[in-house]
């Protein structure tokens, strides 16, 4: 398959990106060129102050939320790079490699903030029960197994999935932290990565749509959308204490659905239309053909032989 896939195919023969031949996939990489970061940018001295003004209640969610985010982020980074080793596209290459600078920082910013709000102790404690939650592992579980699975559309797919599914109630409960005018420091910080994130599922979405012939299923990818849509369920079920800020677990769990349908209908919209095209133009060839066969020229005529019984 990587043989006859453009996208992985190499390309010994250009050995500077000018002149761009793909010009989408350019044109993204320039869209996260200007809106790169980093955590020096982050004012958190407003928090610290706010900080005192929170209940203990607050803060414990506080503290479960951002080591669930680092928790999640720690295998993503793996499976962009797994998916960057086979591109070949310079392009695609220059945009993948400033992604994979994006999330070094986005864990940066985390560890940051985390280490400005809470002592060591309260940290380890909060791992440690992230850790002992059976959806953890599943995450994990889910990360290894199509990472390494040998279809790359398969890879390309479950990248989208990670940067669409893992985290996003996470996100939605610190916008909705940041709507209550709550530690504006970290909410800057989580709408500025909620925007990289969005920057890096589009471009995946895009690579899968308009620049990979590898064929692969609806139901594959419902499935693979499905299942991380299962586990972040879990988190939310399971971990975020949600009633201690108010918010319903219904909300996030319809929030989260919703996300996998957008996704599916992104990643196939484009690659349907090119299905509809190619079965139309089959058709075409096939009335074609069939057109031939049934209305013979002279010289098939000629073939014909002239023994007969009239």
């Amino acid at each position: 398959m990587s043989k006859q896939e453009p996208l992985l195919r190499d390309n010994k023969d250009r050995f500077v990106i000018f002149p761009v031949k793909h010009n989408d996939i350019w044109d993204a990489y320039k869209a996260i060129e200007a809106n790169f970061w980093t955590s020096g940018q982050i004012d958190i001295q407003k928090d610290l102050l706010a900080w005192q003004e929170l209940n203990d209640e607050k803060r414990l969610f506080l503290n479960k939320i951002l080591c669930l985010i680092l928790s999640s982020e720690k295998n993503l980074s793996g499976l962009t790079r797994k998916v960057s080793k086979k591109i070949n596209f310079p392009e695609a290459r220059s945009f993948l490699d400033l992604q994979l600078v994006m999330e070094n920082t986005h864990t940066e910013a985390y560890s940051m903030c985390l280490n400005s709000l809470f002592n060591t102790t309260q940290q380890e404690e909060i791992f440690k029960e992230i850790e002992e939650i059976p959806a953890t592992a599943a995450r994990e579980e889910w990360i290894q197994k199509w990472s390494n699975s040998t279809s790359f559309a398969e890879k390309l797919v479950a990248l989208a999935t990670a940067k669409s599914i893992f985290s996003y109630s996470s996100f939605a409960t610190i916008f909705w932290i940041k709507n209550c005018g709550l530690i504006p420091g970290l909410c800057y910080t989580y709408e500025t990565i909620y925007r990289d994130k969005a920057l890096h599922r589009d471009f995946t979405t895009q690579l899968f749509r308009d620049h990979l012939l590898e064929e692969i299923s609806d139901k594959k990818i419902q499935q693979i959308i499905g299942e991380a849509v299962a586990i972040e369920k879990e988190f939310i079920a399971k971990y975020l204490p949600l009633d201690l800020i108010g918010l319903k677990t219904k909300s996030l769990t319809e929030y989260l659905e919703y996300e996998g349908r957008r996704l599916f209908t992104d990643l196939m919209l484009n690659r349907s239309l090119k299905e509809e095209h190619l079965a139309k133009e089959n058709l075409v060839n096939k009335r074609a053909k069939d057109f031939s066969q049934t209305n013979k020229t002279d010289k098939d005529f000629n073939k014909i032989s002239k023994k007969t019984d009239l």
